[in-house]
């Protein structure tokens, strides 16, 4: 009887909890411009005013956020490159196999970034942004994931460790590749698909706390995007936002960052290389 009580208390502070909590937009900025674009995976830097991404067809582009009263207003692009394999040669320049389909970007904390790619399915390490990459082994199912649906999003948690997820669930949810301490990806579980939507984007918080950017096409015409909040235990599963349909772009890339105030979640789209398909960065707040 105690413990029922008890875990009515705990589920009842946890649902007051949330519903304290706010998850704000802050604004929307489009960018458009001549330079490369398609941008797919985003970090921010601490400050907000700095991001790295990767663009579909195997860039870096290291740029400035300048801002107006917190809101994003200019977009500056300081340095794009081709992201190179480990035998130092751009994978831009070959598009055969579409080895250049780069997709996920995560920074640990060591500075190590990695880059999950989605044809051939694979993930390459980096010692630093703009270096060759280091061969990281595929896990054998890598293979068996749907064509054109591979390795959407990676995110490195707050002890270094990566984890990489498929756009598509498998009909048992979705994949959770984690690399082990032996430098090998284990298959630590699945997350259940919820209402049709895929995972595209992910970050960790500095908490641990999983933070999914999901999306999907509405009868071929709308994009329709949210952000699920999970725990890799189990212990949490919820959807924080959902846009109307047609709201924004593909948004396909997620940073979590905290700015002092709360988090803070800067989206960006991928426009498709649709010359005059705006690249949309969209921010978010989540404060209790």
């Amino acid at each position: 009887m105690f413990r029922h009580t008890l875990a009515l208390i705990l589920t009842l502070a946890a649902a007051n909890a949330r519903a304290e909590e706010e998850f704000t937009l802050i604004g929307h900025f489009s960018w458009s411009t001549e330079l490369l674009a398609e941008l797919s995976g985003l970090e921010i830097t601490d400050d907000g005013n700095g991001f790295l991404a990767v663009g579909d067809r195997g860039w870096w582009v290291e740029g400035r956020l300048l801002r107006e009263r917190d809101v994003i207003s200019e977009v500056i692009v300081t340095r794009i490159e081709g992201i190179k394999g480990p035998n130092g040669f751009p994978v831009a320049a070959r598009r055969v196999g579409d080895w250049a389909d780069s997709e996920g970007l995560s920074l640990a904390p060591d500075g190590t970034a990695w880059v999950s790619f989605e044809r051939w399915a694979h993930v390459w390490r980096f010692d630093a942004p703009f270096e060759p990459a280091k061969f990281v082994k595929d896990h054998p199912t890598f293979r068996d994931l749907a064509d054109n649906w591979q390795l959407e999003a990676i995110a490195v948690d707050p002890l270094g460790r990566a984890y990489v997820f498929p756009e598509k669930p498998t009909t048992l949810g979705f994949p959770v590749y984690r690399l082990g301490a032996d430098d090998l990806w284990v298959n630590d579980g699945y997350l259940p698909e919820r209402d049709v939507f895929a995972i595209v984007g992910a970050d960790f918080a500095p908490d641990g706390t999983l933070y999914l950017l999901e999306r999907k096409l509405v009868v071929g015409l709308w994009w329709q995007s949210r952000i699920r909040r999970v725990r890799l235990d189990g212990s949490v599963d919820e959807t924080l936002w959902t846009s109307d349909r047609g709201e924004f772009d593909n948004l396909e890339g997620l940073s979590v960052w905290d700015d002092g105030e709360g988090l803070r979640f800067t989206l960006v789209s991928d426009n498709n290389g649709g010359k005059t398909t705006p690249t949309e960065f969209v921010e978010f707040r989540l404060t209790e």
